[in-house]
């Protein structure tokens, strides 16, 4: 029954481009219902990068706890995905590469292993600037909503955060780079490694120590752009190009006769790109 809700964000999408203030790329996770494609092939973006579905192949390996065994998928010569990864990366501007890597089978604990989460990447031409932007998509295995002990989805998405870094390192690392999703690090030890592993900016902290040149706007806590918040965006820029931050909100927070458009919110970062001009002497 959530159809209504798909097109009622489709739609938000389409006024805020009719406005001329429209994100230029939106990251979706969770997008498992086939009817949310709505939103991808009707809020007018050009490009559009869908991320792996239900039977991409992914590394088998035992899993230390599932479900329906109480055990692990290691019972099984095939662990079954009953759902793709829900990831979408939609863009005004060309996507020139796509990417895509979906967490190994003992990388993921309780309900989530039924879904084939994975990392996304889409590497974009923006206008005027010198190189590529990568854009990395992912959602990473949930805490309580994994019905698994504690003790193992911490396990899992450690291993998730550590095929991140692997992933950026073999996959990104010589381009610019936004990275965001649904991270599920609104626990403080999944946070703090997570933050330290990869080694990137978190962009609504780097929003809140720096109020002087980025905005907050007065409907967005402060606590739902820091760890309040398993919604994320980290950044990393170069030698060539500079990112900086200057705008973070928690948005998409309307009501469709009563119900909540998602069971997240949107976060929505406005970035600055620069050409760092090279200087020989």
């Amino acid at each position: 029954g959530k159809e209504p809700l798909f097109y009622r964000i489709a739609e938000l999408l389409r006024e805020r481009r009719e406005q001329g203030d429209h994100p230029h790329v939106v990251l979706l996770q969770e997008a498992f219902d086939g009817k949310s494609d709505v939103i991808a092939e009707t809020s007018g973006y050009k490009y559009v990068l869908k991320g792996p579905g239900r039977k991409e192949p992914a590394k088998l390996g035992q899993v230390h706890w599932a479900t329906k065994t109480r055990k692990a998928y290691v019972n099984f010569t095939d662990p079954q995905k009953f759902m793709g990864s829900g990831l979408f990366i939609l863009s005004d501007f060309p996507i020139i590469e796509g990417r895509h890597k979906a967490f190994n089978s003992d990388e993921c604990a309780g309900l989530d292993c039924l879904a084939n989460k994975a990392i996304q990447m889409a590497r974009i031409k923006v206008p005027g600037i010198a190189q590529p932007l990568d854009i990395v998509n992912s959602h990473f295995n949930s805490h309580k909503s994994a019905a698994a002990p504690r003790r193992i989805t911490l396990e899992m998405h450690m291993k998730q955060t550590d095929k991140l870094r692997w992933f950026l390192s073999k996959v990104s690392g010589h381009y610019p780079v936004i990275v965001a999703g649904d991270f599920n690090t609104k626990q403080l030890d999944r946070y703090e490694y997570f933050d330290q592993t990869l080694g990137l900016r978190d962009a609504g902290k780097v929003c809140v120590d720096r109020t002087d040149t980025c905005h907050i706007p007065e409907q967005t806590k402060v606590d739902m752009v820091l760890y309040n918040t398993n919604d994320k965006h980290f950044y990393q820029d170069t030698n060539s190009v500079r990112l900086i931050p200057y705008f973070v909100e928690r948005n998409f927070d309307e009501k469709l006769d009563g119900r909540e458009l998602s069971d997240h919110l949107g976060y929505e970062v406005h970035y600055r790109l620069t050409n760092i001009e090279a200087h020989s002497g």
